[in-house]
């Protein structure tokens, strides 16, 4: 091969090389940018929202660490990466900020809103609101917290007979009542968290008993005739009986007079409390073997046969003064209230006409 040839050769491959290096830097550069940009992408991936379902409420327990919340977010499909969350958290200096409490997160919102919210306390109300109605027995409120999902009845009754509450009057009420609390929880309108427990409810309802009706006892002249389970008893009775509000303390009036001529009271409120379903009521039942049939015994029941209302309570503390010993219902409610006993059969003539 001559020198000029050899030149040639030499002179081709030079070319080509110089032609392909080019190339290659522009490989290298694009693989090289590829391979930064995936973790970029992929962040950026996790920091989109979940996009897809429906809205998901979680409740994050108090005391819950950063990672806590972060697992428990990925776990029920909140955020993409728990991980993400968290270093996040971190990143902005958030970690020790974020909030318990019961949270409602859309599926389209991002890694930075969830964040937001959580730091925010943007919480949700999950409390179940219940009205108890006045008069209600232990085992009608039971059966009330059963039927709005917080309990059942049978541990509400089993929590009302076991709890011990911070009240001497409670301490003072004698054996032979069919349940200690009967009377002592104030029917009301509360707000109860989901996960209450029948003795929080307890609580609850027997603080607001003691704000309201210890005071007005306190304050009664018949505080010296009666005791304070005595007007809760008569209270109740009041409570079942009385349809019409101004009849309360006419009502009460007429079963202080029969109390002060021993007279049995002969309530048919305290026959359906041992019956326990209203149901019209047979002269047998009137039969009924217990301290709490008032047509057999006389006096005020052991204890209170419902729950009673303000009202009622009011009305038996301030009874009317009244000649009345008898009433009679009429068919819309109101009462026909009487002195003597031949009135009194009168009276019942003309309310069943």
């Amino acid at each position: 091969m001559n020198s000029e040839r050899l030149v040639r050769i030499l002179q081709t491959i030079r070319a080509r090389i110089v032609a392909v290096l080019p190339l290659r830097r522009v490989v290298y550069a694009g693989l090289l940018c590829l391979f930064l940009a995936i973790p970029a992408v992929y962040a950026a991936y996790l920091y989109l929202p979940v996009g897809r379902g429906e809205n998901v409420i979680i409740t994050i327990p108090p005391g819950s660490s950063a990672s806590i919340i972060s697992g428990q977010l990925e776990a029920q499909g909140v955020v993409r990466s728990g991980e993400a969350f968290a270093l996040l958290a971190r990143v902005k200096g958030l970690a020790s900020q974020l909030q318990a409490g019961s949270y409602d997160f859309s599926p389209h919102a991002t890694l930075g809103e969830v964040l937001d919210k959580i730091v925010a306390g943007d919480v949700i109300d999950q409390s179940v609101r219940v009205t108890i109605p006045e008069g209600l027995t232990l085992s009608g409120m039971g059966l009330l917290f059963e039927r709005r999902g917080l309990f059942s009845q049978a541990e509400f009754l089993a929590a009302a007979d076991s709890i011990e509450l911070p009240y001497e009057y409670l301490a003072a009420v004698p054996p032979g009542v069919y349940r200690r609390l009967e009377g002592y929880l104030f029917p009301d309108t509360y707000s109860f968290p989901l996960a209450v427990r029948p003795e929080q409810v307890i609580s609850i309802m027997a603080a607001r008993f003691n704000d309201l009706v210890p005071p007005l006892y306190a304050a009664s002249p018949l505080n010296e005739r009666f005791t304070l389970h005595q007007i809760v008893t008569l209270a109740s009775i009041v409570e079942k009986e009385a349809v019409k509000a101004a009849e309360r303390p006419i009502i009460a009036g007429v079963f202080l007079n029969r109390l002060q001529r021993n007279m049995r009271l002969e309530s048919c409120a305290t026959i359906q409390f041992l019956l326990g379903t209203p149901r019209t009521l047979l002269y047998a039942d009137l039969e009924i073997v217990s301290p709490y049939n008032t047509y057999r015994h006389l006096g005020l029941p052991p204890g209170p046969i419902a729950n009673s209302g303000l009202a009622s309570i009011v009305a038996a503390l301030n009874p009317a003064t009244t000649p009345y010993l008898f009433f009679v219902a009429r068919r819309d409610g109101s009462h026909i209230f009487s002195p003597t006993y031949e009135q009194h059969q009168a009276a019942i003539r003309q309310a069943r006409r």
